[in-house]
């Protein structure tokens, strides 16, 4: 959840515009009366307030286009190397 997504504020905002901002995400009703109190509690505390600060400046971007979801090829099983005590040579 962004709480800065759904109150429609920049990441600087006081308490004032967050109040203000709570009162037209409920009459604009785009989000749930539960997401938009619950987005309002996060900006308003302290601790949670700051956390959210700090994920919003850390681009994730970058690293997500680096990432590849895809798997190795699946060794058959008759690509796979029998190992064996009697091997002559090891």
């Amino acid at each position: 959840m962004n709480p800065y997504k759904i109150l429609n504020i920049d990441d600087g905002a006081e308490k004032r515009d967050v109040v203000q901002a709570a009162a037209l995400a409920l009459r604009q009703r785009r989000y749930s009366a539960r997401e938009v109190a619950m987005a309002q509690k996060e900006l308003l505390h302290p601790v949670s307030s700051a956390a959210h600060q700090f994920l919003q400046v850390v681009e994730l971007k970058p690293f997500m286009e680096r990432v590849t979801f895809e798997y190795p090829k699946t060794p058959r099983l008759s690509d796979l190397k029998r190992l064996s005590i009697f091997d002559e040579a090891l």
